[in-house]
């Protein structure tokens, strides 16, 4: 039995480990199932920020896995929950997309124009415009304005490989203004490990974070103090794995083609 399989609760990253976009990775869905047979704690953390997780139901029910919207921790979700702990129910401006829209409401956040706006939520947009942009900017200008960030993710993995991820606008904004965000809830910073370890009612000592990027998802688990397992079926392959582990100065305890060699 792996070493892992040991571990009471599993913190996995969705997006490169058991699918790309719409797509699942077969082995690694039948992996996930077998985890859930055997009793282990599982939570889904992702930084995908243009779904909600009433979308990511749909998806995980066409992967074959069946689990409860609880158990899901996206950005779009944890975003809409930091700010409604620390802020209350806010007038909010994103420029995200209907997912991380339908969350913040959900949470009590009203969605108003950039005049009106407290609270700049940024996450990704595949339709970003020079508008939208331009509205970002000029909250981002005034130093009264709180400034979220989904997550930092510089690149996201698709079916037919990289896309922008929402570092794209977080660094046009500091580009720009020389501003980073106030809060970024998103891996690999503490806000969407937290809530996750809370879930779950585990201590970070007791749970394996799994994912496919070192700076993003080992890192992520390196910050809590959890096990921490790179798979290469996702942005990071072992064409490209020393590299990145030279430039993020950040090694994975166990690294696996993918997912379902945790069962070989």
């Amino acid at each position: 039995m792996h070493p892992l399989l040991e571990k009471k609760g599993f913190i996995l990253d969705v997006d490169g480990v058991i699918g790309r976009g719409d797509k699942p990775i077969p082995q690694a869905v039948e992996a996930v199932n077998k985890l859930i047979s055997m009793g282990k704690r599982v939570v889904f953390v992702s930084n995908n920020s243009t779904r909600s997780r009433r979308i990511y139901m749909q998806r995980f029910k066409e992967f074959g896995v069946d689990i409860s919207e609880e158990q899901m921790f996206l950005t779009t979700y944890v975003t809409a929950t930091y700010i409604r702990q620390n802020y209350g129910k806010s007038k909010v401006f994103t420029t995200g997309e209907a997912g991380l829209a339908e969350e913040l409401k959900l949470a009590g956040h009203e969605i108003v124009d950039y005049r009106d706006a407290d609270i700049l939520v940024v996450g990704s947009n595949r339709q970003i415009s020079f508008e939208i942009l331009t509205k970002a900017l000029r909250m981002c200008l005034d130093r009264d304005k709180i400034y979220i960030a989904t997550n930092p993710d510089k690149i996201f993995p698709s079916e037919d490989g990289p896309v922008p991820g929402t570092g794209m606008i977080i660094g046009a904004l500091y580009w720009m203004t020389d501003r980073m965000p106030d809060c970024i809830c998103g891996k690999p910073e503490r806000v969407i490990m937290q809530q996750a370890l809370e879930y779950l009612q585990l201590k970070a000592e007791e749970v394996v974070v799994v994912g496919d990027q070192i700076d993003v998802d080992v890192l992520a688990g390196k910050n809590i103090g959890a096990t921490t397992l790179l798979v290469l079926s996702g942005v990071t392959t072992r064409q490209n794995l020393n590299r990145m582990v030279e430039k993020f100065n950040t090694k994975p305890d166990y690294i696996l083609n993918d997912f379902s060699e945790l069962f070989d």
